[in-house]
Parts: structure tokens; C-alpha cells; sequence
């Protein structure tokens, strides 16, 4: 499942064969930041909104389109994303 298929929200493998997956909200701009603490500053705003427009329904292509990225880098950055938000629900 990735940030598309999950309708506005998250979804955290679980590792639970019987539920898969948790949804949770999509983090908060100050949130997100948190999460992305180790990015500059002016790429978390990239990483935002991309993953922000694929949250709320983008193709990879279109959510990379503003910044002239690839469908694979978008789905890069999703995946580190959906990443860093499960260990953020583990700790």
C-alpha cells in the first residue's frame, strides 16, 4: 500500500499477516519537519509537497512534475518517508 492507495492518510506495515497495515493521519507541517529533521530545510519543503499531492491522490508522475523529478525519485522519497514514519510509531 503506498501513500495513493491509503485515501489522505499513512499506512504502517504492520508485520501482523491478519491486518498488514495501520492508517494514520498524515503528519503536520511541524510534524513532518520532526520526521525529517536531517533534511535541509528547503528540501523538507520538496519532500512536503510531493508527498503531501501524493496523499491526497497524485500519480508518481505528477507529484515529481513541479520539480522536474522521476517517478522512481518520488517513489524513493515515499518509500524513506513511509520508512522513517513506521520506525517514528515503533519508538
Amino acid at each position: 500500500m503506498n501513500l495513493r492507495d491509503a485515501g489522505g492518510r499513512v499506512p504502517l506495515e504492520t508485520g501482523n499477516p491478519d491486518m498488514p497495515y495501520k492508517v494514520v493521519d498524515f503528519p503536520t507541517k511541524e510534524d513532518f519537519d520532526k520526521l525529517l529533521k536531517r533534511i535541509a530545510a528547503d528540501n523538507r519543503e520538496k519532500y512536503w509537497s510531493i508527498l503531501k499531492k501524493r496523499a491526497d491522490g497524485a500519480t508518481l508522475s505528477e507529484a515529481g512534475q513541479e520539480y522536474g523529478l522521476s517517478k522512481e525519485r518520488v517513489r524513493q522519497m515515499e518509500a524513506k518517508f513511509l520508512r522513517l514514519m513506521r520506525l517514528s510509531a515503533l519508538g
